[in-house]
């Protein structure tokens, strides 16, 4: 059974950086000398599709026992754990066109370490995600994203945007240097920086370094992708707010004209030219959507696919 004391700290994490996001974490990396976490950990991902691949080494979850478990303390305490290079295989894209994305395999051991440190970054960071993310979390999928941009209205022009290879850019230092932020603890970022620098064995078993990017596959990656892209939500944030202006649009004269036409026309009893005035009035917009002193601007983010939009 798991112990509620790990778990009382895991909330304790999540209960503070929720009432703070500006809260600095300290004292995480012991959480890796219990047990417990372990635990949590395997039942956290036994299940998922692919907890049975195997790695680089041919082990998978399969051989998740108590001497994992031994050998995962004694190497944390001494910090001597290293990953091993996941494996890769590439399978074609679900938007076609030839292109193929890269997955990554990690261990079973591997698999266990960074479902740990996925847990503890989700307590951390997950109370403090932007609204307009959706990807990769708790209770938010495609169809929240797309739930959101069906409340936008009046749309002048739409943009969809798709960050070019964004797992594999993620820079390792900016990464880093974000979680310091919000995070005061050496041997914990380092445990993270093996884990993105561990490599990967290309198809023909060649090993390959990691100074660049978080491969797809990995159990850590999607959270280190959304702490990364947080600032980019940030950001927009901002615009959103700076560029915000305006409490109505004014009304399009050509409309104005047309009503006022069909005015005249109901009053002189032309009932024929009043259908012809509304059958034009149902083709033009009310208000003029090219008003400059009414501007919004809306935008939503699923994983490295975003979508702003601007009312103007």
């Amino acid at each position: 059974m798991v112990s509620t004391k790990l778990t009382t700290k895991l909330e304790g994490f999540r209960r503070r950086n929720t009432d703070n996001p500006n809260y600095i974490n300290k004292d995480i990396y012991r959480m890796f000398y219990t047990r417990d976490i372990y635990y949590i950990a395997y039942n956290n991902i036994k299940s998922n599709d692919g907890a049975e691949t195997e790695g680089s080494d041919g082990t998978s979850l399969h051989g998740f026992s108590e001497t994992w478990i031994d050998e995962f303390i004694t190497s944390m305490r001494d910090e001597s754990y290293r990953p091993n290079p996941s494996r890769t295989t590439y399978i074609p894209k679900q938007d076609g066109g030839g292109k193929m994305r890269k997955l990554s395999f990690p261990n079973g051991k591997d698999k266990i370490i960074q479902e740990c440190v996925r847990l503890i970054l989700d307590c951390i960071y997950e109370p403090t995600f932007s609204d307009l993310s959706h990807g990769y979390r708790p209770n938010r999928s495609t169809h929240s994203a797309i739930a959101q941009v069906e409340t936008w209205r009046s749309s002048t022009w739409l943009i969809e945007g798709d960050i070019s290879a964004c797992f594999d850019e993620v820079d390792h230092r900016v990464l880093e240097s974000i979680l310091r932020e919000r995070i005061n603890d050496e041997r914990f970022i380092r445990l993270i920086n093996k884990l993105l620098r561990a490599g990967y064995l290309d198809t023909d078993l060649r090993f390959v370094g990691t100074n660049l990017g978080a491969g797809q596959g990995s159990i850590s990656s999607p959270i280190f992708a959304n702490i990364y892209l947080d600032k980019l939500d940030e950001f927009m944030e901002e615009l959103i707010t700076s560029n915000t202006k305006g409490n109505y649009r004014k009304q399009n004269p050509e409309y104005a004209k047309l009503r006022y036409q069909r005015k005249v026309a109901e009053a002189s009893g032309d009932t024929q030219l009043v259908k012809t005035l509304t059958k034009k009035l149902r083709s033009v917009t009310s208000t003029d959507v090219m008003d400059s002193n009414f501007v919004r601007v809306r935008y939503v983010r699923y994983a490295d696919d975003c979508a702003p939009r601007k009312c103007a």
